[in-house]
């Protein structure tokens, strides 16, 4: 299955939530894709670890490796 990365800083800006808002710590997150590439699911996670841990797990194709930090 393919993944994107993001981080909930872009998606605050983008739906322009208050800086104050941090997801309850959750900024690591994964976009899940079908096989059209639109998401289907959205996980988030506290740290980069715990994320990158999951994407090894179910062996997720990350499809956005180079627009990540």
């Amino acid at each position: 299955m393919k993944c994107e990365i993001e981080y909930w800083d872009n998606i605050r800006k983008a739906c322009k939530y208050p800086l104050s808002d941090n997801n309850d710590g959750y900024i690591y997150g994964i976009n899940l894709l079908d096989e059209n590439d639109e998401i289907i699911d959205v996980e988030w996670f506290k740290t980069e670890k715990e994320r990158f841990e999951v994407i090894s797990k179910y062996k997720l194709e990350i499809v956005n490796e180079g627009d990540y930090r």
